[in-house]
């Protein structure tokens, strides 16, 4: 067999022909890259997370906003002093009315009233006076009871001190009776006894003193006797007279003895009976005491009473005059009563006659009149005019599903756009967007309007206005008060991939909610943000975010 002698070229023929060729590979990169810048898009591009809501502009302090002028009171139109779309000023007049109350007709009212208030005033006077009167008798009376109640305390004072004395009086006389039946009596009665006792004695001794006597004599006879006979001597003769003369004496001494004790024994008597006479009389000074501690007693008890009785009489004339003075107040009272309302009726009346001229409230202007020609009827709150106040004070109010309002809280951005005002705007880059204008939200209602949709209270943004990085919201002869707005609050920022998978599959928007007890939640007393921590020592976030099912 015969090789062939060049099969190279062959070859190569085929690799041509299965070959790829050049303008498919730049197809594929352009492919690739582009799929990959897409991806690349998808996960790095950002997106503003927004939630639309269409409202209308207008004032946010209720003072400027507009308001009706309304008549005070039931009238009749006099006159206008002002026509639709004229400025006005604070307090200009816008109409005049005239009264038609019937209670309010009568011309000279306001001087009747001031008479009627003159007389009540004197009728105040006298019982004021009389009040006065009543209570200057109350303090004489509170006088003379505090005079009679401090007399009559002393005189129980004195009482008290007369049955002190009397007291000690008995006392001491009864213990002078004592001492007069003890010491006086029983030294008088031995007194006595004893001085009978000496009469005994010198009636004895006088008996023996004569016996002895008798004895002498007769001794004396004797020897005399025998003296004249010789038998005995001289010697014996003069003894025995001597001895007679000497038992004589005794008995006169002896006689003068019974005397003299039976003087003392009279005395003695008389002493007793003395004694006897003291104790009677130390036993009336105490009787005369015990009845003078009754006087005593008596005067202590009369001072009781008359001080009581001078307390219950005061007592009784003062709540007398008490009596006269409530009455006299309950008088002024009422008189006060009447003075109030005749000073309320002058006061209506007064006020009546300033609220038949219709003054502007504020500064603003006039959007229309609604009574219309003079003589027109009106009645109490019927509206005059529409003022449009004069304010820079500018608030957008939006209305938001309650899908959506959920997700919102007070200080969220937004971005408005007014009617009428050109603007471009891109809800995902609100960085790119122009015409539009920043502001933040407010006020967000706790109330649906009955339709499921929530009043959001939008103000201007004014830090950011202030640092000049937003532009401020046009004038107020440009933004009108009813005036369309739309607005877009700014929620989170998420990737682009993100927000068209969330699309399609219908999610929420990702928000973050504060936890319970973390800035300004029940939690939280102090209303501070928590300061949680889990178990690892690593701090928990205040916030936590919707994770979206897998």
């Amino acid at each position: 067999m015969t090789t062939p002698s060049n099969p190279t070229p062959r070859i190569h023929k085929s690799l041509e022909l299965v070959k790829a060729p050049k303008s498919g590979r730049r197809i594929a990169i352009i492919l690739i890259l582009l799929v990959a810048s897409v991806v690349l898009g998808l996960i790095f591009i950002p997106w503003q997370q927004t939630v639309t809501g269409y409202g209308t502009v207008s004032v946010f302090s209720a003072m400027d906003r507009p308001q009706n002028i309304e008549a005070q009171i039931s009238g009749r139109v006099v006159s206008w002093h002002i026509q639709e779309g004229q400025t006005v000023a604070v307090g200009d007049v816008i109409a005049e009315l005239d009264d038609i109350d019937s209670k309010f007709l009568d011309p000279e009212q306001e001087s009747r009233i001031k008479t009627q208030l003159g007389a009540l005033s004197e009728q105040r006077d006298r019982a004021t006076g009389r009040i006065e009167r009543l209570q200057a008798q109350v303090n004489q009376l509170t006088l003379s009871r505090d005079a009679a109640m401090d007399t009559a305390k002393q005189r129980i004072s004195q009482a008290k001190q007369r049955y002190k004395g009397a007291q000690q009086a008995v006392l001491g006389a009864r213990k002078t009776g004592q001492i007069a039946k003890d010491v006086v009596e029983s030294g008088a009665t031995e007194r006595a006894e004893q001085a009978r006792l000496r009469v005994q004695q010198s009636e004895q001794a006088l008996t023996a003193a004569r016996q002895e006597l008798d004895t002498s004599r007769y001794q004396r006879e004797r020897i005399k006797t025998l003296f004249d006979e010789g038998l005995r001597s001289k010697r014996d003769f003069e003894i025995a007279e001597n001895d007679f003369i000497k038992r004589k004496t005794d008995v006169e001494r002896a006689d003068l003895a019974l005397k003299v004790a039976i003087r003392d024994a009279t005395v003695g008597n008389l002493d007793k009976n003395r004694a006897g006479l003291e104790v009677d009389r130390v036993q009336t000074d105490i009787e005369r005491a015990i009845a003078a501690l009754d006087v005593a007693a008596k005067d202590v008890l009369t001072a009781q009473l008359d001080q009581a009785k001078a307390t219950s009489d005061t007592a009784a004339t003062l709540d007398a005059i008490g009596a006269t003075i409530e009455s006299a107040r309950e008088s002024v009272a009422k008189i006060d009563a009447d003075i109030q309302k005749m000073r309320i009726e002058q006061s209506n009346v007064g006020q009546r006659a300033t609220q038949q001229v219709v003054r502007s409230p504020a500064a603003g202007r006039i959007v229309r009149l609604l009574q219309v020609g003079a003589g027109a009827t009106v009645k109490a709150g019927d509206v005059l005019a529409v003022l449009a106040p004069e304010t820079t004070d500018r608030a957008v109010e939006l209305m938001i599903t309650d899908n959506d309002v959920a997700l919102l809280r007070e200080g969220l951005p937004v971005r408005i756009q007014f009617a009428g005002w050109p603007a471009l705007q891109f809800s995902g880059w609100p960085s790119a967007a122009v015409g539009t204008f920043s502001g933040r939200v407010a006020v967000i209602d706790a109330l649906d309007d009955g339709t499921a949709n929530y009043r959001v209270v939008v103000k201007p943004d004014t830090a950011a206005i202030a640092s000049k990085t937003e532009d401020p919201w046009p004038r107020a002869d440009l933004l009108r008060p009813g005036a369309e707005a739309t607005g877009w609050i700014l929620l989170g920022e998420v990737s682009l991939g993100y927000e068209l998978w969330r699309q399609f599959n219908a999610f929420p928007p990702t928000v973050e909610r504060p936890l319970a007890g973390a800035i300004g939640g029940k939690g939280d007393k102090d209303g501070k943000a928590g300061k949680d921590k889990s178990k690892s020592g690593d701090k928990k976030s205040p916030y936590i975010k919707m994770k979206l099912p897998k």
